[in-house]
């Protein structure tokens, strides 16, 4: 993997509990993938259901599903339940992307994400800070030992 490789950033955008707070931390993470060197997509910058309510469902499955398959890596923030999430670390998994996953510490996240076979890291965070810090390792750690399948 190198550094012009395409990070998509994964996270709930529909009924969540505070939505100006978990889109600033979805831009944070895309604000380090990219001061590190790499492309990063954050999908509310694009087909946000509040900013781009004229987006249809069809564009944005369109746009993400495309957006996931070119991407090199797909950081998934797990803290808040979402089936376009879901549908997305799917996606991930069924064309060997490989995954991060990250959550709060003292979430119960479910098994079945946390087992694929793609997944590369899973970051327990205490605080924002705390999970840039722990990403940016894990994605130092990619540059050299993660393998793009394609």
């Amino acid at each position: 993997m190198n550094k012009n490789s395409t990070v998509y950033i994964s996270g709930a955008l529909t009924g969540i509990a505070n939505p100006e707070a978990t889109k600033a931390f979805y831009e944070s993470i895309g604000l380090l993938c990219e001061k590190m060197g790499f492309n990063a997509y954050v999908p509310h910058l694009h087909t946000d259901p509040v900013n781009n309510p004229d987006v249809t469902p069809q564009q944005v499955f369109e746009t993400d599903k495309k957006m996931v398959s070119q991407a090199d890596i797909v950081i998934v923030y797990m803290g808040q339940p979402s089936f376009g999430v879901g549908m997305e670390i799917a996606y991930a998994e069924m064309n060997q992307i490989p995954t991060i996953l990250v959550y709060e510490e003292g979430k119960t996240i479910s098994r079945f994400p946390r087992g694929i076979p793609s997944k590369i890291g899973e970051v327990v965070f205490k605080t924002h800070e705390d999970a840039l810090q722990k990403l940016r390792e894990i994605l130092e750690t990619s540059l050299i030992n993660v393998p793009v399948p394609r």
